[in-house]
């Protein structure tokens, strides 16, 4: 994975279209000033992301409630007992430290772990879990939720748990798989 320059890359976009289209340019000099305040050396170019998956105890619930950041407002809310996974994520942060050390960088966590011991995931899993009844999940192995003919999930929220792999290719799986199973 990699980080753009986005405020950098949009000020050279926006330069290359000022000198070939005329409304642009009577923003040149405007332009022109904010391409020397902005430094030619792009600052995510040292900057190599570690990313890890792991296996954590899968122990949260979601639901709708209030956050006190949005007291007004509805959101999905997870709560999550830490303590059953925080030995995995110690271990994955004491690893992501080795190998930037190994490579002579510097390491940096992220402040909503440090922080607030929150975490960011591009893969949810197990939100709308798969099981054989509607005791221990919400859709059966078919994607279809139990109770809802013809209602069906279609993407890694119903993968029980963590699998310890970057998912994306099993949601992919499993998506074909129950867009399949919906044709029958």
């Amino acid at each position: 994975g990699g980080l753009p320059n986005f405020f950098g890359n949009y000020l050279k976009t926006l330069m290359a279209e000022g000198i070939k289209n005329r409304s642009y340019r009577k923003y040149k000099v405007v332009l022109d000033a904010l391409s020397k305040l902005v430094s030619p050396d792009d600052p995510l170019d040292n900057v190599m992301p570690w990313f890890a998956n792991g296996v954590d105890a899968g122990n949260g619930r979601l639901s709708l409630g209030r956050i006190w950041y949005a007291p007004f407002k509805k959101r999905l809310k997870l709560d999550w007992k830490l303590e059953r996974s925080e030995k995995a994520f110690n271990t994955i942060i004491d690893m992501h430290k080795r190998m930037t050390e190994a490579t002579g960088g510097k390491p940096w966590l992220s402040p909503t772990w440090t922080l607030f011991k929150d975490l960011i995931t591009p893969h949810p899993l197990g939100g709308c879990k798969m099981g054989t009844s509607p005791e221990n999940g919400v859709v059966d192995h078919r994607g279809q939720v139990f109770g809802y003919p013809n209602l069906y999930v279609a993407c890694g929220a119903i993968i029980p748990k963590a699998i310890g792999l970057n998912p994306s290719r099993t949601i992919a799986a499993m998506a074909e798989r129950v867009a399949a199973l919906m044709e029958k």
